[in-house]
């Protein structure tokens, strides 16, 4: 029980220091940094060969992620965003029809689009592959201030990512 305090004061303490770090930079910087970093994982091995990807649709202050979700469809590759279930704390993710449906998603009290909660979707977690191990691709290089984890599943025959950031 003190290692769960310890961990959640701790991931609570590196979240208020990386929100700090980030409102220390420019809109402008910050949209650069963002298309450096959906250059790197668009031209990462593991996004291109994946079928099925898991991204977070960004805020404000956060790495712009909206490229990546225009490349995901250009490509034809299937896309789920987060849906959290306020009520049980947990969260899916689900699949999104189109970039264009994104601002069409009802928001929640923290101002986040995402499907309502009674809606039926395809749930990345449940129609993927089961048992497959998940493993670290990548983290950012070039955006040292925008910091995120890129994670890959799968096998030889298909695959699916997951970017989403530390924060």
């Amino acid at each position: 029980m003190a290692a769960a305090a310890a961990v959640s004061s701790a991931k609570r303490s590196l979240r208020a220091e990386l929100k700090q770090r980030l409102r220390a930079i420019s809109a402008e910087e910050r949209l650069r940094q963002s298309r450096l970093l959906a250059q790197e994982v668009m031209a990462h091995s593991q996004y291109q060969k994946s079928k099925r990807i898991s991204i977070f649709l960004s805020m404000p202050d956060e790495i712009e992620t909206e490229e990546i979700i225009k490349d995901i469809f250009r490509r034809g590759k299937t896309c789920f965003i987060p849906r959290y279930r306020f009520q049980s704390n947990h969260m899916d993710m689900v699949r999104l029809a189109s970039p264009e449906e994104i601002s069409a998603l009802p928001k929640t009290s923290w101002n986040i689009h995402q499907p309502r909660e009674d809606e039926v979707r395809e749930e990345a977690l449940s129609t993927g592959i089961r048992g497959a191990p998940w493993w670290p691709v990548a983290a950012s290089s070039s955006t040292a201030a925008l910091p995120f984890v890129f994670l890959a599943e799968g096998s030889k025959s298909t695959s699916k990512i997951l970017l989403f950031s530390l924060i």
